[in-house]
């Protein structure tokens, strides 16, 4: 009998080893293939959040909050009247932010104001590069096709140009209007820029690589405030006065 015991012992004791073993294995798996499964749902989270191949214009964030969540407009209002930006704005651009962010609190002032400069000089550049693919994304499709008709005729002559952005003298809000949902803001924008256009042959035509002279625009973006998924687009130029 004693025999008997000391043979079945190890066996037991092996076999409840193995059992062991095997159940912290396949728990282990289980926890791997979780943790992979949330690593997939968060890159597709992010992937939509990134709206896929969509750039979005820097500007103004829209997100749409609950009712419980909502911003207090006033607080917002608040916020966006001290700040420089605003102290300079047109009389008739602060009478239409104020109506603004009334309506959509949810409308960033100081993120728009900070956004429109990095879209200034983006588009602007791109335009000088040729760079389509952002000025269609940037640009309403009338104001896009303008561009265009511009670089078409450039490469059509052969002729490049090479832009280098330096800075801003000054950035002004003209105009602020709420058409229904619609957003309209108008800003004065006269920057500092060095432009050299060059022919087929790369001789210097228009500009010149060491002389930096003034940008003066006055240009309107657009978004319609209630969709998240619309970015804030160039609608109209116009040249300062």
């Amino acid at each position: 009998m004693g025999s008997l015991l000391n043979i079945l012992v190890p066996i037991l004791a092996v076999f409840l080893v193995y059992k062991l073993f095997t159940t912290l294995g396949k728990n282990g798996d289980d926890s791997q293939d979780m943790n992979a499964q949330n690593d997939r749902r968060n890159r597709v989270e992010n992937d939509d959040d990134d709206g896929g191949n969509v750039i979005k214009l820097p500007t103004a964030a829209k997100t749409q909050a609950g009712n419980a969540a909502r911003p207090d407009p006033v607080e917002i209002l608040a916020n966006a009247i001290d700040t420089e930006s605003f102290a300079s704005a047109d009389d008739k651009a602060k009478a239409g932010l104020k109506t603004i962010i009334m309506a959509h609190p949810s409308f960033d002032y100081r993120e728009f104001m900070n956004g429109a400069e990095v879209a200034y000089e983006m588009i602007t550049l791109g335009f000088a590069q040729n760079d389509r693919d952002i000025l269609k994304r940037l640009l309403t499709p009338a104001v896009y096709e303008s561009f265009n008709s511009v670089i078409t005729a450039r490469e059509a002559a052969g002729h490049r140009v090479h832009s280098r952005f330096v800075g801003y003298e000054r950035v002004q809000m003209k105009d602020a209007v709420l058409d229904l949902d619609i957003v309209r803001l108008t800003v004065h924008f006269v920057g500092k820029l060095v432009s050299t256009t060059y022919d087929a042959n790369d001789k210097i035509i228009d500009g010149n690589e060491k002389h930096i002279y003034n940008t003066n625009d006055i240009w309107t973006f657009e978004s319609d405030m209630t969709n998240e998924k619309t970015s804030w687009q160039l609608a109209a130029t116009a040249k300062g006065e």
